[in-house]
């Protein structure tokens, strides 16, 4: 097994990402959620479910369509 120092790693993503020319500031590629499992989607909803009933959004945007 490689082992990789958290450090040493985080330095090689940020001069990976500044090499690619990708800020903090791009947006992030959403998952269309078009492949989710069954399970998937309920635990999302219920998530979503569980939020509302407390007033709130969720967190995280999370893409599927309710069973």
């Amino acid at each position: 097994m490689i082992e990789v120092d958290a450090k040493t790693y985080i330095a090689w993503v940020i001069a990976r990402k500044q090499a690619l020319g990708i800020t903090d500031q791009d947006p992030l590629a959403l998952n269309d959620g078009s492949r989710r499992t069954d399970s998937k989607r309920a635990l999302l909803q219920a998530i979503a479910d569980n939020a509302r009933a407390q007033g709130r959004e969720p967190t995280f945007k999370a893409n599927f369509e309710p069973i």
